[in-house]
C-alpha cells in the first residue's frame, strides 16, 4: 500500500508532463533551415528564438499547473482531515476575474473530485491509480469528458475577458483545448489499451 505523498508526487509528475505535451503542441518551435548553414547570422538568431521557445515553454507548464496543483493540494489535505475540500479558498487565489469565479470554481472541483478517486486508488504508477481508481477506458473517458467540458466553459467565460488585453485569445484557447482533448484521450487509450 502506497503513502498519500507517494500517491500525490505520481499525480504531480504526470500534471507536470501532460503541461509540458500542451506547451510543446500549443507552441510555434522554431525551425532549422538551411539558409542558416548558408548565412550563419540567421543561426545566431534561431539560438535566440529557440531560448525564446524554451523558457517560454517552461513558464506556459508552470503556469498551467498552478490551479490542478492546488487542487491536488486540497484533495491531498480533504482525505488527510476527513474533511470536505475548500474550493472557494483554492478560487481566492486565482486571478480570474469575479464574474468567472463561480465557473472556476466548477472547474476546480472537477479536479478535486478527479485527484480524490487516484489518491484512494491503489497502485505504484500513475496509471495503475488511474487503473485502480476507474477499472475502465470508458470510465476514464468519461471523468476526462466532464474535465474537457469545465475547462471549455472555464475558457468560454474567460475570453470576453481575455480578448480586451490579448490578441489571438480565441485561436489560442482553441489550440489548447483541442490539444487537451487529444493528449487526454491518447493517455486514456494508453492506460486503457
Amino acid at each position: 500500500m502506497q503513502s498519500l505523498e507517494y500517491k500525490k508526487d505520481l499525480i504531480r509528475r504526470q500534471q507536470e508532463e501532460f503541461a509540458d505535451a500542451v506547451a510543446i503542441s500549443v507552441l510555434d518551435k522554431p525551425k532549422v533551415s538551411i539558409w542558416m548553414i548558408l548565412i550563419p547570422i540567421l543561426f545566431v538568431y534561431f539560438v535566440y528564438r529557440q531560448q525564446r521557445f524554451s523558457s517560454g515553454r517552461k513558464q506556459f507548464a508552470e503556469d498551467f499547473v498552478k490551479t490542478p496543483q492546488r487542487a491536488l493540494d486540497a484533495a491531498c489535505r480533504s482525505l488527510e482531515t476527513g474533511q470536505a475540500p475548500d474550493i472557494e479558498k483554492i478560487a481566492q487565489h486565482s486571478t480570474v476575474p469575479p464574474a468567472v469565479k463561480l465557473v472556476y470554481s466548477s472547474w476546480v472541483q472537477v479536479l478535486v473530485d478527479h485527484y480524490i478517486d487516484l489518491l484512494q486508488a491503489e497502485g505504484d504508477s500513475f496509471d495503475s491509480l488511474v487503473r485502480c481508481a476507474y477499472a475502465n477506458r470508458t470510465n476514464f473517458l468519461l471523468t476526462l469528458n466532464r474535465l474537457n467540458q469545465t475547462e471549455k466553459d472555464l475558457y468560454a467565460a474567460l475570453k470576453p475577458h481575455l480578448n480586451q488585453t490579448t490578441a489571438g485569445t480565441g485561436e489560442i484557447i482553441t489550440s489548447i483545448e483541442q490539444h487537451c482533448r487529444r493528449l487526454r484521450r491518447d493517455l486514456a487509450e494508453a492506460i486503457f489499451p
